[in-house]
């Protein structure tokens, strides 16, 4: 007579067994993986790259009794690469330096490299034609002979990139937006001061 089969177990098939040692093995490696990203990267610590203004100067100024303005104005900037372990790449630079609100000037580069652990310095001599202004801007601009200050806006972006060991690669968007003051006691202008100097933001 047959006996039940009833609370037998059957035995597990053999490519279960099989998936389950190779997520196994997939989830340890990913974990492993982590674990190394992390380590390396409070090792490496890696830093953003920045752009700042280094340097800047109002070299002319001209303001006549029709309300047009007529500027020179040299920017020297600065790209930095605190990282010891690798080169970054600045590209798609591009500022606006403006005037209450008023365009005056588009400020572009071309891409280029900074190596490790180092800085380059590029600079733009911004000489613009006669802009007329408006009454309100024409109020702003006696208002800052009388202060003997005049400040100037320079706004824009640039992107940089650079590569962490295991990570990979990593972009990152610098936004800039200073305000350049610049003295101009009796007209003449005079080297602006350093502690108005900024420094981009990432994002």
């Amino acid at each position: 007579m047959p006996q039940s089969a009833i609370g037998q177990e059957r035995p597990t098939n053999p490519f279960i067994w099989a998936a389950a040692i190779v997520c196994a093995i997939v989830t340890l490696v990913m974990i492993i993986i982590g674990i190394v990203v992390i380590i390396s990267y409070f090792i490496i610590h890696p830093k953003t790259p920045s752009i700042s203004v280094s340097y800047a100067n109002l070299d002319k100024l001209y303001y006549d009794q029709t309300g047009n303005l007529q500027v020179q104005i040299t920017i020297v900037m600065k790209a930095k690469n605190d990282n010891a372990k690798a080169h970054a790449r600045f590209y798609d630079i591009g500022f606006i330096l403006g005037f209450s609100g008023m365009e005056i000037a588009k400020l572009q580069n071309k891409a280029f490299d900074v190596n490790k652990n180092h800085s380059v310095e590029f600079s733009y001599l911004v000489n613009s034609r006669a802009i007329p202004l408006k009454k309100l801007q024409g109020d702003f601009i006696q208002a800052s002979f009388r202060k003997q200050v005049i400040e100037f806006d320079l706004t824009g972006k640039a992107k940089t990139k650079w590569r962490v060991w295991v990570i990979g690669s990593v972009k990152v968007l610098l936004n800039l937006d200073c305000n350049l003051q610049f003295f101009v006691p009796n007209g003449s202008a005079t080297p602006y001061s350093e502690s108005h100097y900024c420094s981009s933001k990432s994002s």
